[in-house]
């Protein structure tokens, strides 16, 4: 943004002014005032540098010839000409409703209209002196000029008039029919029902009765007793000194903006004009460098504070900028009995308080509640200039987000109102003769398929040499590139875990496509710094933290003093495929030293333990919410008959010493509903000895054997056939339990329904469970199979590149972990490109700040929509998958694998009746 440089505040000050604007309470706009803010340019060139950050703040409101917020802003040269001849508020109040934000209506400001009507009557010098009735006529006749309907009434009335009596003149009983019918109806009516509604709102209201306040009028209540007091106003400020009748003026108009300004911002939910009014308004001045123009503009910043307080009105960002001068720079004199300017109050406003952007930004975040007195203007000094800031982004709380124009929804409101009698009234019979829908979910799907993939020969150490040999060639290429000149280049640390020692442990190691997929993106991200010169590129520092990250607190904390080295060019952390208590202790680490993290596939809720980290793959929760839903309204549960319904129990399997294990767990008993029963099992027996002593939870069982765990199972399914078992546990265990279950329990040949997560998903697609025909078995996974039709572009040739690398019938090429990878380094080279491109200086903080101000981009395994306050991509693709003997078949898949609308999944099952578990 011009006027501001790096190191100062600056992106502090931008940031903390679009949240003033945009706040994310929305109730803000009716409690938290903000104090105006006055931006001083000094030195050589100040009045160039004010115009130019003036010019700036202009630009993030109004970026693409349409405003953004509502806004008015006044210039020098009208700032001069109204010093001390008229008030600003004319100008503003009039800017304001020129070329609103479309969908939001026209502000109606009836107090200030009506007021500017009376205050440019008293400064025209021509006019005579005025009492109310003349008053009252001029007012109304102004308020007939704004308004077709009523100017059309009073037309009808007589002949068009001035606001006072119609004309009654016609032949014979025309003239007698317009006197006593006509007249009455269409002229003195209205503007009889005009002046009752302006007295109610000015004089009688207690919560708006400002007028009223400001005037210290204790009597009086009616239309005719307010334009008297109006026009004794009028006469008595005539007698005054011009400069200081002005003053009372502007006192007056701001008070009424504000008013009206109060009452336009207050959250609403039925009308749709006020639904979309999300921001605040905004007023900006660029005050000039006459000390008279420079004392009328700061003069303004100290009645508007004076007039917010008294209206309550903390709908409003006031920000000037303006060449710093003596005057201005100095601090003013304090009020008589009023304490020294800098000083603090009981309420906690400072008075004109001086101080950099940073200051100013932390006053402006800070604001909370309405101050018993009123805020003094906040100075701060401006700096020198840089590249300008990006737009307003008002997403998603834009009124563009709104597909339909209000007219439009007002008038299908109604009709969708009528239709709902009707439309009840067919579903209840439709409920009543359809017959319900038996057929199971995934039993004759049309959808691609996740194939059956082949092992390969090779073994997993191999394969993980291999794809680790992928990354130190791109990083040569790397250092070449950086030694001739041809870019800059920085360092992506990936925390990544130990390869399974035998073959068959690739069926459960995410070690392996992790780091595939963070080969395949840093080749493609360095492809595209080699042919644009504001990308950066990117060398990756893999490190290896043990077998089930038993080192990654130790690696973090390498890592962090590393990232302390000059010139290490560290600038963030991807990985951590799974969610454990020695990864959420890496996160916290990292965090604590202040490195952004991007994870791959850990998906626990619990892992956000700082704003420094974020994630690619959808949390807990919404998985949870997913498969509950799920699994209680879909046909899974197998009679024996080829017909299925939903489960009406639920059997939870989880291990209490595992962070992932024990939180989605939890999560997918609390959303199911119907009290789940819990069986808690950890490898080893561990979990029983540390509870010995305490009695078991309601509804909670724990078991120390495989075999203890499998009878209980099959007791609980005996006693309800209907009972679906979620497995929340690792795939490892789910294995053996399979082992158990089919051969040493009472249940050997009965159908077993289970239902798991992300854990299970690359055993499956191995076919680790095809010989079992008695298990029906759905597990979720985080992308489409390869060829399916919802696939984006970007996860096309995502796919194809993989299959190009190590193969179309991969072992991980459809269960997502490489795609997650891919993402995780996407994001945060998104990051590091914009602030290469606005600083020049890629930094771990202008990374993060990056993350913060939001990244909306395609991903391989779905749309990333990410940052302002979410540390998770919105609505991230869920995916379920039935196993069959064919390979995997995607039975619901939910969320946003696109940008564009069709990508966006919001309904699963038969037809689509069901409807997808948003995020909030």
């Amino acid at each position: 943004m011009p006027g501001f440089t790096e190191g100062e505040g600056t992106e502090e000050f931008i940031e903390a002014f679009k949240g003033a604007v945009v706040p994310r309470d929305r109730k803000a706009t009716a409690r938290d005032l903000l104090p105006p803010v006055l931006l001083l340019a000094s030195g050589e060139g100040a009045p160039g540098r004010a115009h130019r950050a003036m010019r700036g703040l202009r630009r993030m409101l109004y970026p693409d010839g349409a405003k953004r917020v509502p806004y008015a802003a006044l210039g020098p040269d009208e700032i001069r000409a109204a010093a001390g001849r008229r008030p600003l508020t004319l100008d503003l109040g009039r800017e304001l409703c020129v070329d609103v934000p479309r969908r939001t209506g026209a502000l109606r400001l009836a107090d200030f209209w009506l007021m500017r009507d009376i205050v440019e009557q008293a400064l025209d010098p021509r006019a005579a002196e005025p009492d109310g009735g003349a008053l009252r006529d001029h007012a109304y006749a102004q308020r007939l000029r704004r308004g077709p309907l009523l100017r059309a009434l009073w037309t009808l009335g007589g002949e068009a008039g001035d606001g006072a009596a119609g004309s009654t003149a016609g032949p014979g009983w025309i003239a007698e029919l317009r006197r006593l019918l006509v007249r009455p109806l269409f002229q003195l009516l209205p503007r009889w029902w005009w002046g009752r509604r302006r007295t109610r709102r000015l004089l009688r209201s207690t919560r708006h009765g400002w007028y009223a306040d400001w005037r210290r009028v204790s009597h009086g209540r009616t239309a005719e007793e307010f334009f008297d007091n109006a026009a004794r106003l009028v006469r008595a400020e005539r007698a005054r000194d011009a400069e200081a009748a002005v003053g009372r003026w502007e006192e007056l108009l701001l008070r009424a903006l504000l008013a009206d300004l109060r009452r336009a911002a207050r959250p609403g939910r039925i009308s749709p004009w006020r639904r979309r009014r999300r921001t605040r308004c905004v007023f900006l001045l660029e005050l000039p460098e006459d000390a008279a123009g420079a004392a009328a503009g700061e003069r303004f910043l100290e009645r508007y504070g004076e007039a917010a307080r008294d209206t309550r009105c903390a709908a409003v960002v006031v920000v000037a900028v303006a060449p710093a001068s003596p005057a201005s720079s100095a601090s003013s004199a304090s009020p008589p009995g009023e304490p020294p300017e800098g000083a603090s109050r009981a309420d906690g406003v400072t008075e004109g308080e001086s101080g950099g952007l940073g200051r100013a930004a932390a006053r402006l975040r800070g604001a909370s509640g309405m101050p018993s007195r009123a805020p003094r203007p906040l100075r701060a000094a401006l700096p020198g200039p840089v590249p300008e800031a990006e737009a307003l982004d008002l997403d998603p709380v834009s009124p563009r987000a709104f597909r339909l124009g209000p007219a439009a929804e007002l008038a299908l409101t109604g009709a969708v109102v009528a239709s709902l009698l009707s439309a009840l009234g067919v579903w209840l019979v439709g409920r009543i003769t359809d017959e319900p829908d038996r057929g199971c979910l995934g039993a004759a799907s049309s959808e691609v398929v996740a194939g059956r993939p082949e092992l390969s020969a090779d073994s997993p150490r191999k394969q993980y040499e291999d794809a680790r040999r992928l990354i130190r060639e791109e990083n040569a290429r790397v250092d070449r590139e950086v030694a001739d000149h041809r870019g800059t280049a920085r360092t992506v640390v990936h925390i990544g875990s130990d390869v399974a020692a035998d073959q068959e442990g690739q069926r459960y190691n995410a070690a392996v496509p992790e780091l595939r997929g963070i080969a395949l993106a840093q080749r493609a991200l360095n492809d595209e710094a080699g042919n644009d010169s504001q990308k950066v590129w990117l060398r990756v520092d893999s490190r290896n933290a043990g077998d089930d990250f038993a080192g990654a607190p130790r690696i973090a904390r390498q890592v962090a003093e590393d990232a302390r080295e000059k010139g290490s060019g560290i600038i963030g952390v991807v990985g951590f495929s799974k969610s454990l208590k020695q990864t959420q202790e890496a996160v916290r680490i990292l965090g604590a030293a202040r490195i952004p993290v991007v994870g791959t596939t850990a998906t626990a809720d619990l892992m956000q333990v700082d704003g420094y980290y974020r994630r690619v793959a959808p949390t807990n929760s919404r998985e949870a919410a997913v498969e509950a839903d799920f699994a209680h309204r879909g046909n899974i549960m197998d009679d024996g008959t080829g017909s299925c319904s939903p489960a009406r129990a639920a059997v939870v399997v989880k291990d209490p010493r595992d962070l992932y294990s024990d939180e989605i767990g939890t999560l997918f008993a609390e959303r199911f509903g119907a009290r789940p029963f819990t069986l808690e099992y950890t490898p080893g027996g561990r979990g029983g000895r540390l509870a010995q002593g305490q009695p078991p939870k309601d509804g909670v069982a724990r078991k120390e054997s495989i075999g203890e765990l499998a009878d209980a199972v099959c007791e609980q399914i005996t006693a309800n056939p209907r009972t679906v078992v979620y497995w929340a546990s690792r795939a490892l265990q789910f294995s053996a339990f399979l082992d158990d279950f089919g051969d040493d329990t009472a249940c050997e040949g009965r159908k077993l329904t289970v239902l798991g997560g992300n854990d299970l998903t690359t055993a499956a697609l191995a076919g680790e469970y095809a010989d079992r025909p008695w298990l029906r078995l759905y597990h979720t996974v985080h992308v489409l199979p390869a060829g399916h039709p919802r696939l984006s572009d970007i996860a096309k040739k995502f796919n194809a590149d993989y299959a190009r690398d190590f193969g179309s019938h991969d072992l991980w090429r459809d269960d997502g972990r490489a795609a997650l990878a891919y993402d995780a380094m996407q994001l945060m080279a998104e990051a590091a490109n914009r602030a290469f491109r606005s600083t020049d200086n890629v930094e771990r903080s202008n990374v993060q700040i990056g993350l913060d101000n939001g990244i909306r981009k395609q991903g391989a395994s779905g749309y990333l929509d990410v940052g302002r306050g979410r540390s998770v991509p919105r609505d991230k693709p869920v995916v379920i998958l039935h196993h069959t003997d064919r390979g995997s078949e995607p039975v619901l898949y939910c969320g946003a694998f696109t940008q564009n609308p069709a990508g966006r999944i919001a309904h699963w099952g038969p037809r689509g009746k069901f409807s997808c578990p948003r995020d909030s």
